[in-house]
């Protein structure tokens, strides 16, 4: 894959060639992982100059690894043949592609530059024309977004998770006002309504409780140094909370229906409920009124009761 630099007498240096082979490894696995970290700071890590930098870029292309750089979106790769496809042919590589990129149209950030990355590393194998078109169009969804939460802040959490570590994040809820350091024990990474959200038991309230935190919200990780160790039938709720209630409420009809939300109900319905037709109408910073027109009441009805106490339907003499 790689060539060794020859000695004087012609032969290879084993010694000089394995450690440009090692570096060269090492500028592709930090590209991978840390794409937004800067050029400078990937130069200062490997201990390399910035012209050994570009000749390492070129052999790398050489190769098959080609990237670009750029001050605002960091790294970007371009070509990756050094990605294993995994024995796929072109048309599964090709749907796994347009899979990647309708979840690029996701209004949660992270999910939609995991995606693009995933993308992005499947098409650098595939022939062209469709390499550059791919990479185009991930480009394209991916221009003007802005979010916090990088695909780097997620390895912290797939640790915590795997490793049953304690740690502290600085959460932002739904409301600009409400960020704030929470210390929690992560128990479950989940895909919800493509969304990226993580299942923990919260430390810093009384008495603890089962929350689950939308990823793209989390701005800052910090390891607590506490390990857990979660007995193999501990009941967290997590199949009950996350499985059964419904993604949105059954609509269409003339009868208008009103429900409080309060609580963590109020968040929900908050960032999930936004493109409803029907306004929300915010009381407070924890209270939240959402009206819909129904065909039958006790359908909307039935889907509030899935939030339990955070969830009451006002009678019409309150309306």
């Amino acid at each position: 894959m790689f060539s060794h630099p020859t000695s004087a007498s012609g032969h290879a240096s084993s010694g000089e060639g394995g450690s440009r082979i090692s570096r060269l490894l090492r500028i592709v696995q930090a590209i991978r992982k840390y794409p937004r970290r800067s050029l400078e700071a990937l130069r200062s890590d490997l201990g390399i100059s910035r012209s050994q930098f570009y000749k390492d870029k070129a052999a790398l292309a050489e190769a098959g690894f080609r990237f670009s750089y750029g001050k605002k979106h960091g790294f970007r790769i371009l070509e990756d043949r050094l990605v294993s496809t995994l024995d796929l042919s072109l048309p599964n590589r090709l749907v796994l592609m347009l899979a990647m990129e309708q979840l690029c149209a996701t209004d949660d950030g992270l999910l939609a530059s995991l995606a693009a990355d995933a993308g992005r590393k499947l098409a650098g194998g595939m022939p062209s024309p469709f390499r550059e078109q791919m990479l185009s169009a991930f480009d394209r969804r991916l221009s003007g977004r802005k979010g916090n939460t990088t695909p780097e802040a997620l390895s912290p959490l797939l640790d915590a998770v795997s490793q049953g570590k304690r740690i502290r994040i600085l959460y932002a809820g739904s409301s600009a006002w409400d960020t704030r350091w929470r210390e929690i024990d992560p128990r479950h990474l989940y895909l919800r309504q493509q969304a990226l959200y993580l299942y923990a038991r919260t430390v810093d309230e009384s008495p603890c409780q089962w929350k689950a935190f939308r990823v793209s919200g989390i701005q800052k990780v910090e390891d607590t140094g506490m390990s857990l160790r979660w007995p193999v039938d501990a009941n967290d709720g997590f199949s009950v909370k996350t499985n059964d209630v419904q993604e949105t409420p059954p609509a269409g009809g003339n009868r208008p229906v009103t429900i409080r939300f309060t609580g963590q109900a109020s968040r929900y319905v908050r960032e999930r409920m936004g493109h409803v037709e029907s306004p929300l109408r915010l009381n407070d910073s924890d209270e939240v009124l959402f009206t819909m027109r129904v065909a039958d009441p006790q359908e909307i009805v039935r889907w509030a009761s899935m939030f339990g106490k955070d969830a009451e339907v006002i009678p019409d003499s309150e309306e």
